[in-house]
């Protein structure tokens, strides 16, 4: 984001990271230009270290059952094709939130597809052999 702003292709860039074990989120807004108050860049930060106004899920590490994606990602090989899916998830008992592999070959070619958006799709989530939890759909999209 920095070239491109320093190359004048753009005037401001927002870029947003997660960390940790997709435990932290990181945000932050760049521009070519000075602030048009002219007020100096702060001192510290103006949010709280910590939010503790927002409910945060429990996280179901052997995850089982019906489930809800709330967001995912695919990890895609060398050659541009797709590798793992990435689930984040609800299970629908308890509210809990797990974390996913795709669990067969057809997940994951939906959760590449550009066509449909996978957030807040149902499946089911399960813990397979050497205990990594595994999510699928349970309803195939029409047109893939």
């Amino acid at each position: 984001m920095v070239r491109q702003l320093r190359k004048g292709n753009d005037k401001t860039g927002l870029v947003l990271a997660n960390g940790g074990v997709v435990t932290y989120q990181n945000v932050v807004c760049l521009s070519s230009n000075p602030r048009k108050d002219g007020a100096p860049y702060p001192d510290s930060a103006p949010l709280p270290e910590m939010v503790t106004d927002v409910q945060v899920p429990e996280v179901e590490m052997k995850a089982e059952g019906d489930a809800t994606v709330e967001t995912y990602t695919v990890e895609f090989n060398r050659d541009g094709s797709p590798l793992r899916g990435h689930v984040v998830g609800r299970l629908k008992s308890s509210g809990y939130r797990f974390i996913a592999n795709h669990r067969d070959e057809r997940t994951l070619k939906e959760l590449c597809s550009g066509d449909f958006e996978q957030v807040g799709r149902s499946g089911i989530v399960k813990v397979n052999g050497d205990g990594r939890n595994l999510f699928m759909f349970t309803t195939q999209l029409a047109k893939l």
